[in-house]
């Protein structure tokens, strides 16, 4: 079972591959549209996870997880490969922030200068119109994936000060996998046994601010910290 799940794996992340050199090299270049390039990649993305589910290497459970939100600044914990391509896919309407160096990635670079947004100042400029048209923008505040699935990194504040800055609710998301799955340093072919169940469960969202405070920095601390610690607590008691 554990071979016939590694090959599924394997025969996936093929399409996958083939599928983001198409995107990257043949179709989005002469897409000019940010908005339809997201549709094109999302599109792409539901064929790939559907498959996932289809062939029972993953099963997502969603009875906790609220996906019609707008708006909003989303943040959640980052404990596998794959946790972009599932909140893209379940979240309409979601630009993800990208880490510079994935710009320059051969089989996704494309990807990601056209449909993800920078982490640098260059968000500053481009949030406010994203989320005043219903946008979302998620965020790994973890800047990497996790170490294990019931613990996280330390977030880092800059989602928190985004929302800050342009008076955004912020929607926190906890992700929890029942088996280690495409984390860092993991083979991709390790599949596990049995169907990896990934559950997605959206915690209590903090609403945006009415009045702009006079410094944002402690605020940002205060309420990265009590993010955390809730998803951490949920993490640990699943």
């Amino acid at each position: 079972m554990r071979v016939f799940r590694s090959f599924l794996s394997l025969l996936f992340f093929v399409v996958f591959g083939i599928g983001g050199m198409c995107l990257s090299y043949l179709i989005l270049p002469f897409v000019w549209k940010r908005s339809l390039a997201l549709k094109m990649v999302r599109g792409m993305w539901w064929i790939i996870l559907k498959g996932f589910c289809a062939t029972r290497l993953i099963r997502i459970d969603r009875s906790a997880f609220q996906a019609d939100i707008r708006g909003c600044v989303i943040l959640a914990n980052h404990p596998s490969l794959i946790d972009v391509v599932i909140l893209t896919v379940l979240l309409p309407r979601t630009f993800s922030v990208a880490k510079a160096a994935l710009r320059r990635h051969p089989l996704i670079g494309v990807i990601v200068r056209r449909v993800f947004l920078h982490d640098d100042a260059r968000l500053m400029e481009e949030a406010p119109t994203l989320l005043a048209a219903g946008y979302n923008i998620l965020v790994f505040p973890e800047g990497t994936r996790s170490p294990h699935p019931t613990t996280m990194h330390a977030w880092h504040r800059g989602g928190t000060q985004l929302a800050l800055r342009t008076q955004s609710p912020i929607q926190p998301i906890a992700l929890h996998y029942d088996y280690r799955l495409l984390a860092k340093g993991q083979s991709l072919f390790d599949m596990g046994k049995k169907c990896v169940t990934i559950r997605l469960v959206s915690l209590p969202q903090m609403a945006a601010l009415e009045e702009r405070p006079q410094t944002y920095h402690a605020l940002a601390v205060q309420w990265t910290r009590q993010m955390t610690s809730d998803v951490q607590a949920l993490l640990a008691s699943m």
